[in-house]
This record gives C-alpha cells, sequence and structure tokens, in this order.
C-alpha cells in the first residue's frame, strides 16, 4: 500500500485566504477615506473653530486629547498587523486563524486610530 506523502504533508490553501488578504488590504486603503472624512469633522467643529480663532486663550486648546505618539502607536498596530496578514504564508499551519486573528486585530487598530482623531473634536 502506496502513500503520497506529499499531499499529506501540507494542507492545500483553502479559498478563503485570499480573501483575507484582499480584506487586509481594502482595509488599509479603506482608512484613506475614513481620515478625511474624520478630520472634516475635527475642521468643522466648534472648539476647532474657537482654538482657530483665538488660540491659546481658549482654555480647550491648551489640552489635547491625543497625542501624536498615541496616534502612532495606533498606525504602528495597524501596520504590523497588515504586514502579518500578507506575510504568513499559504502552507503555514493555522493559516485562516492566523490571518484572521491579524485582520481582527489591523482592523480594531484602524478603528481606535480613526475614534482617537474623533475625540479631537
Amino acid at each position: 500500500m502506496t502513500t503520497n506523502t506529499a499531499s499529506q504533508a501540507a494542507p492545500t490553501p483553502t479559498t478563503s485566504l485570499p480573501r483575507l488578504r484582499s480584506a487586509a488590504v481594502l482595509s488599509a486603503l479603506g482608512l484613506i477615506p475614513a481620515v478625511v472624512l474624520a478630520a472634516l469633522v475635527v475642521a468643522s467643529s466648534d472648539r476647532f473653530a474657537r482654538c482657530l480663532t483665538y488660540g491659546d486663550y481658549y482654555p480647550d486648546c491648551a489640552s489635547h486629547g491625543v497625542s501624536g505618539d498615541q496616534l502612532g502607536w495606533a498606525l504602528a498596530v495597524a501596520g504590523a498587523a497588515l504586514f502579518f496578514v500578507l506575510a504568513v504564508p499559504d502552507r503555514a499551519r493555522r493559516v485562516k486563524e492566523l490571518r484572521t486573528a491579524g485582520l481582527y486585530v489591523q482592523v480594531a487598530a484602524e478603528l481606535t486610530f480613526v475614534a482617537m482623531l474623533l475625540s479631537n473634536a
């Protein structure tokens, strides 16, 4: 009785694996219009107008809710998760679970980034 060890050694990729990569790339590209819309919302807020008009004399302008470092870390986590989803090889064990987890982390980091932008409104 002969067995084909090559087919047993590596699982074949399923059809959902390229979809997870595509979803990660689309999510990253969707961050661009989300940031533009969030910037428009912040720019149209009353607080932004008062800070633009009165500068440091207005008490809300001195206290910024979110620092640039926090925004940078949220983007770094989203970028690392995107790289992880794209870099997991098709023949890895538990590839679907790894890519799904990476996609969830990426989307969560992107939503956190946009929420932090909107908190400055």
